[in-house]
Parts: structure tokens; C-alpha cells; sequence
């Protein structure tokens, strides 16, 4: 317990220490070290049984916690007039109503269609359960086969196409196309029954509210925030009993939501500590930390890559866990050298789009609140690698300005010209002297 209770006091103070740079609960490594501080927190308090931590897992973690954080020191030093040149209009006249009319009336119709997917899903599958239990079921069998399927298309890409419109749309004005989009959104995360795509649009429209609100501090993100948080928690509770089991006749729900809910949270630190102590059972044969570069490389035939499987495996802690923290992949594939250099790297680039969102830039402020969600995840799983889906969120933002920048210079009245003889008394002077 003596290293766990240091690890506490480091994550205390980087914690404090990187508040107190921005006083800003939206600044990447305060998020990150917050994120772990509650994580051994939970764990030291003895909530749920759990394999011990060693030092050295501890000490891993630690150094990527200071790492991330020089990352995002070192971005302070970047010029502010540099982080002032925008590619679009930050606080534009007005955007085209057709463009926001096109996507609302795209997803009200894809809506109904994604039910229907999930519906046919549910009929795959001879599980007991709800609807959204036979389709989680039936989804995770194809994914652990490795398959592709059509009745999956929908399932896997509306939600994000849905929730990314949704951030655009509050990046400008929350009029009642906001709302709608949203709330189909909203619907749409629930339907995939899990959480990724829920999390990532409650704390965008939560950063971004926070941007523009300039309510950055403790205090006022508590106050902004109550809510939001409030209805995630339902949600995601909720959510746990779409694809997961019991535990038993004689134990209430709230006992359930709670167990679930704590080994979410403990369960990945002691699992990556496994991996530290045996990191030889667990080499992989494929990477996932240049994953985008290898695949784009074997479609192109220059490799041979093989994706890595959609699940990792299970280990015991003493409860079966397949997620390992946002460290596994870069730990083995890296070494710790190489897993320092790369969380700085990584706070580096965050606190940058953090930075750039600060100033008040429409695509800058998009990208930053779809950026929330990893470093959110770091206690649980990595999504930073996931690279592919990063640059369709960066690749639909800039579309989506980029049309709608053009369709505005079209299609707006003929202009005017600058000035008419007759209408400036000096041009009047000037002809009456001709």
C-alpha cells in the first residue's frame, strides 16, 4: 500500500498543479491525471476485490502522467498569434439553412433505418434478453469472427454521423435543428448499445458548452455540467444491462449498477498491471499502434498486415476484464522509453487543439470536444491509436465548413458596387467640376 499511497500524492499534485497552469477543467492533462487520481482512489478505498498493483505498474503510469503533462507545458509556449490564424470564420454572419436542413432531414429518415438494423439483428440470435441484448450479442459474434457485414454498416457509422452533426451544429447556434439533431443522436448512441459514441457526444456538447460559456473553472463546470453528468450516469447504467448478466437473484439493481460500475473503473489498471509483471504472455503477432499506416500499406500491397482482433482477451483479477488501460499497446510494442516519449508527444498535440480551441475557431472547438473522449478513456482503454476514426471526425468537420463556406460566397445576393457617383458628395463635387 506505501507505493500506492505515493501514486496518490504524485496524481494529487500533478493534478493540482496542472489546474492551476489554465484553471481549466478542459485542459488535456488535467483530465488525465484527474482521470487516474480517481482511478487509485476507488482502488485504495477497497470498494471491490481486486488483484494487487505493483510499484513498477504504478511507476509506468506515473511517468506517463508527467510525460503528458510536459506535453502540454511545452504547448504554452506556442505563439499566440499562431494559435489565432483560423481557416474558417470564427463567429461567421450566418451559416446556409439548406446545408443544416439537408443533414437534419438525412438522419430523421437514417433513424428509422438504424432501428430496423438493430431489429434484424436482434432476430440473428437465439438469446434470451431485450432487443438491445440480442443485438449487442449478435454484433460482438461477428466482430469476434471477424466478419464484415452489411447489417452492420448502419449500426457502426449513422451514430457517428449523427453525434459529429450534433457537435457541428452547437459549435454555431442552438436553435431547434440543434436540438432535433441531437436528440436523434442521442437516440442513435443508445441504439448501439454501448457507450463509446454516447461518452463522446455528453463531453463534447459539454466542452463545448464550456468554451463558449468561458466557464472553465471547478465551480462553474459543477454548476454547468450537473446535469449532463446526471444523464450520462443514467444512461450508462443503463446501458450495463443491455450486455451484461446478473449477479445474482438476491442482489438488487442499484448493487449491480454499483459493481459494474467500480470494476469499470479498477478492473483495467490491475489487468495492465498483468501485463507488466508477464509481458511475454502477451506479445502480439500484430500492431495496433501503427495500425492506420500498416493497413493503408497492405491495401496497397506493399505488406501483409493482418488487423488486430476487435476484443482482446480475457484475464482473471479475479473477475474476467479484456480492457488494459490506455498503456498495453504502447508498453509492449514501445518499451517504457518509448511509451514516455509518445505520452508527451501525445500531450503535446492535445493541449494544442485544446489551445486552438480556447480561441474561439468553430472547427478547432468541434475537433477538440470529439478529442475529449480518449483522454476521458485513459483509466479504461486506448483511444488515441485509433487513428481511422480521428480522421473521419477531422475529415466530416472540414467538409462540413468547407460546403458550407462555399454554398454562403454562391449563393449569397450579387454584390453590391462599392460606391455610385450621386451617392458621395466629394464624386458629386468631383463631376460637377468636369
Amino acid at each position: 500500500m506505501i507505493s500506492l499511497d505515493l501514486a496518490l500524492i504524485i496524481f494529487f499534485l500533478l493534478a493540482v498543479l496542472n489546474y492551476l497552469l489554465y484553471r481549466s477543467v478542459l485542459y488535456p492533462p488535467f483530465i488525465f491525471c484527474t482521470m487516474w487520481l480517481l482511478d487509485l482512489v476507488v482502488i485504495r478505498s477497497q470498494f471491490i476485490q481486486l488483484d494487487p498493483i505493483h510499484a513498477n505498474t504504478l511507476a509506468i503510469i506515473a511517468a506517463g502522467a508527467v510525460s503528458f503533462s510536459f506535453g502540454g507545458l511545452f504547448a504554452g509556449f506556442v505563439p499566440r498569434p499562431l494559435l489565432r490564424v483560423h481557416l474558417f470564420p470564427p463567429k461567421p454572419k450566418r451559416m446556409p439553412d439548406s446545408l443544416r436542413k439537408a443533414l437534419t432531414l438525412v438522419l430523421l429518415c437514417g433513424l428509422p433505418l438504424m432501428f430496423y438494423q438493430v431489429w434484424q439483428l436482434s432476430r440473428s440470435v437465439s438469446i434470451d434478453g431485450s432487443v438491445l441484448a440480442q443485438a449487442r450479442a449478435a454484433a460482438v459474434d461477428i466482430g469476434n469472427n471477424g466478419e464484415t457485414s452489411q447489417s452492420l454498416f448502419v449500426l457502426l457509422y449513422f451514430s457517428s454521423i449523427a453525434m459529429y452533426t450534433s457537435l457541428l451544429f452547437a459549435t454555431e447556434k442552438q436553435d431547434r435543428r440543434f436540438w432535433v439533431v441531437t436528440i436523434v443522436s442521442l437516440f442513435a448512441c443508445i441504439l448501439t448499445t454501448g457507450r463509446t459514441d454516447l461518452l463522446t457526444l455528453i463531453s463534447g456538447l459539454s466542452a463545448i458548452r464550456l468554451l463558449q460559456r468561458k466557464r472553465e473553472s471547478l465551480l462553474d463546470a459543477a454548476r454547468i455540467l450537473r446535469w449532463p453528468i446526471a444523464v450520462f450516469l443514467a444512461l450508462w447504467i443503463g446501458l450495463i444491462f443491455t450486455n451484461k448478466s446478473g449477479q445474482g437473484p438476491k442482489e438488487g439493481v442499484a448493487h449491480v449498477a454499483a459493481n459494474f460500475l467500480l470494476s469499470y473503473i479498477t478492473g483495467p489498471l490491475a489487468a495492465f498491471d498483468s501485463v507488466v509483471q508477464n509481458p511475454t504472455s502477451f506479445a502480439m503477432v500484430t500492431s495496433h499502434t501503427f495500425q492506420l499506416p500498416l493497413r493503408i500499406a497492405g491495401m496497397l500491397h506493399f505488406s501483409n498486415y493482418t488487423p488486430p482482433p476487435v476484443f482482446d482477451s480475457f484475464i482473471r483479477i479475479p473477475f474476467p476484464i479484456n480492457v488494459y488501460t490506455v498503456f498495453k499497446y504502447y508498453f509492449i510494442e514501445l518499451g517504457v522509453l518509448g511509451t514516455v516519449v509518445l505520452f508527451f508527444a501525445l500531450g503535446l498535440i492535445h493541449s494544442l487543439v485544446y489551445l486552438k480551441a480556447k480561441q474561439g475557431g468553430r472547427l478547432s472547438t468541434y475537433l477538440f470536444a470529439c478529442s475529449i473522449y480518449p483522454v476521458l478513456m485513459v483509466i479504461f482503454d486506448d483511444r488515441y491509436y485509433v487513428q481511422g476514426i480521428n480522421l473521419r471526425a477531422v475529415a466530416f468537420g472540414f467538409l462540413y465548413f468547407l460546403v458550407g463556406s462555399a454554398h454562403f460566397r454562391l449563393f449569397q445576393g450579387n454584390p453590391q458596387p462599392a460606391f455610385r457617383v450621386g451617392s458621395d458628395p466629394t464624386l458629386q463635387s468631383s463631376a460637377a467640376i468636369r
